[in-house]
């Protein structure tokens, strides 16, 4: 399904800049003040931006945008990038290139600008335009300029008033619709009304702003929803090809969508005789659906195919039966489509797929999405399903949809519905490890590693159908467990739940270092907490972890005659609300083995900034436990 980005509806990485001359040094980057330069990797000069709606199919899009790219951290708004299709066409573009002392030095049109076609070997919908600004040197501004044509009104652009590490030194936006037709909009992070004019039959508004100075970004915040100033607008009426419909309530919208989606799910009936004999033995629902989602598994595979009505519309039921592919719509309705032939009523969910999703907001109905999953509406167990994934088990979704606002389409119109929450004790790892050190400090090893959830999905989709070179190197290299001498690795067959990876290691030298006749060992062999908790004086937004989630881990040291203990690390116990972590010792002196058994709990996704010191805390008890070492004698 085509990605509709809300703040920019069609894929420009840099907005660019309507038509006009600059006078020779006028750019000078020695004219921006010193407030401006601050935390700054770009400084957006000059930023003009026109969004004029002229009926209910069609618009145009002008932008000018004068940019000062400050360093090497600031090239990626070097870059020109826009991504046409049947919907949005660029009409013109032209860029020019200015020197540090604001002396124009190149201008390159459209004609020059690199164009390819896309469609993945599918019927081709859409052109890519692109071009890149080689800078010998920084500063260097850039002034981009393009105009683009709406031939059917679905997502408006929005205005994205500042990013990280970007200053402002002077930003227009206007909008301008026909009255009758209305636009809304919606401020995020910002209380900034536009000034609204009227100009016979069309409203226009407008957003100016003035130096704005940067700000920088802090690690792990989630949707750039959360703290970017934007606007947010769309249509109330709209058409796309021949299909008008509403927007201005989820109920509506969820009609044009039905609409859209009919004449898409008719199966031949031989199939679906074949799909009610599939599930003849079945007790019920959900057994049913648990066996026509496993077929799908295992029988369909997943391609992107973003064309249709934008990308909205599926591929028929009938062509996925047939073609045994599609892409997240088309499998989806596929499903939707088998399940109605056994008499079990689903419905499709559109919903933006991704691990830091905008927000999806009640009270203001717009296409945020990008994304088609599938839902069986039950009294007391809803069932999700996630029909692009051949790996996830039957009625789990996994962080690529979870826990986020999605609109449920029905008989009776769109619902706005919540995803599943994810739950830290659905998504675990556990990990067995026996080392049996020999006289000369090395070892050999046996670990067990056995994950349920996310961790599983997340090693079936980059693990499971890798070489066996490929497998070892992820868990050195992603994992980060000690790099072996020998390596022999196997895993569970097929897609098992949960899913097990065992692993032999010889190590010629086991302990980390030795001082005389003390050797230093780690308490595993591997961090048990491997997440990025930076230092900051005063956090100000929230911090997300990817999912919540709990580790074990037991590791089991065998030593040989000549080895005695010298000291072991102190049990630790650290809890927060919100976290916990644990690790205990025992030493058998009967049998010279040290165990070791440590569990970590990320019990919320979610962790407020107000509570971000006790979350750092937390990390720093957490690290220097597992800094800690195991001293050992040897004779």
């Amino acid at each position: 399904m085509a990605q509709m980005n809300k703040i920019t509806a069609f894929l420009v990485l840099n907005g660019i800049a309507l038509f006009g001359t600059a006078q020779p040094g006028i750019y000078s980057s020695l004219t921006i003040p010193d407030s401006l330069k601050k935390d700054a990797n770009i400084v957006i000069r000059d930023e003009k931006i026109r969004f004029v709606i002229k009926d209910i199919n069609t618009a145009k899009y002008e932008v000018n945008r004068v940019v000062t790219v400050l360093n090497e951290q600031g090239k990626d708004y070097l870059y020109f990038y826009f991504q046409a299709d049947k919907f949005h066409s660029l009409d013109e573009a032209e860029i020019k290139v200015y020197d540090a002392s604001g002396i124009k030095k190149n201008t390159y049109t459209k004609k020059e600008m690199s164009s390819v076609n896309y469609g993945e070997g599918l019927v081709p919908e859409g052109k890519v335009t692109y071009y890149n600004v080689n800078s010998p040197a920084y500063p260097i501004t850039v002034e981009f300029s393009y105009r683009v044509k709406f031939r059917g009104l679905f997502n408006f652009p929005g205005f994205n008033m500042q990013s990280p590490w970007q200053s402002k030194q002077h930003s227009v936006f206007e909008i301008e619709a026909p009255r009758d037709l209305g636009i809304r909009y919606k401020l995020l992070n910002t209380d900034m009304q536009p000034a609204i004019t009227r100009d016979g039959s069309k409203d226009i508004y407008k957003w100016e702003l003035h130096n704005l100075k940067a700000y920088k970004p802090e690690k792990h915040c989630g949707s750039s929803d959360n703290y970017q100033p934007q606007v947010l607008f769309a249509p109330n009426r709209f058409q796309l090809d021949d299909y008008e419909g509403n927007m201005s309530t989820w109920k509506s919208f969820g009609d044009w969508y039905y609409n859209l989606y009919l004449k898409t799910t008719e199966l031949k009936e031989d199939r679906k005789l074949f799909y009610v004999n599939l599930v003849k033995d079945a007790p019920n629902d959900r057994e049913k659906a648990r066996i026509l989602y496993n077929y799908l598994q295992d029988n369909m595979r997943y391609v992107s195919i973003q064309l249709g009505i934008g990308g909205l519309r599926p591929f028929p039921a009938g062509f996925v039966d047939d073609k045994k592919y599609g892409d997240c719509k088309a499998l989806s309705n596929y499903l939707k489509s088998a399940l109605d032939a056994v008499g079990v009523k689903s419905n499709v969910v559109i919903i933006e797929g991704g691990m830091n999703p905008g927000k999806v907001f009640e009270d203001f109905p717009a296409h945020y999405f990008n994304h088609v999953i599938l839902c069986i509406p039950q009294p007391k167990d809803t069932t999700w399903l996630e029909c692009t994934s051949t790996t996830l088990p039957f009625a789990e979704l996994g962080p690529f949809t979870e826990n986020r606002k999605a609109m449920m389409v029905t008989d009776n119109g769109g619902v706005l519905v919540n995803t599943p929450v994810s739950n830290y004790r659905s998504n675990t790892e556990s990990v067995s490890t026996v080392i049996e050190v020999n006289a000369d400090g090395g070892a050999k090893i046996n670990i067990q590693c056995t994950l349920k959830g996310d961790g599983r999905d997340n090693l079936l989709m980059r693990f499971h159908d890798l070489k066996d070179d490929e497998r070892k190197k992820y868990f050195i290299t992603q994992k980060k467990w000690k790099q072996p001498d020998v390596f022999e690795i196997s895993a569970s067959p097929g897609k098992s739940n949960p899913y097990v990876v065992n692993a032999k290691m010889n190590y010629e030298k086991i302990y980390s270092f030795k001082a005389g006749s003390k050797l230093f060992f780690e308490p595993r062999l591997y961090p048990i907490f491997d997440e990025e908790i930076p230092e900051y004086e005063k956090r100000i937004r929230d911090y997300y972890f990817t999912c919540p989630y709990q580790s074990s881990d037991t590791t089991v040291y065998q030593f040989p005659a000549g080895y005695t203990l010298e000291t072991i690390p102190k049990n630790k116990s650290v809890i927060k609300p919100f976290v916990q972590y644990a690790c205990t010792y025992t030493w058998d002196a009967n049998t010279s083995t040290l165990t070791s058994i440590s569990s970590l709990q990320i019990k919320e996704r979610v962790i407020k900034a107000t509570d971000y010191p006790a979350l750092s805390d937390f990390n720093k008890q957490v690290m220097a436990d597992m800094n800690e070492k195991i001293v050992m004698k040897k004779q």
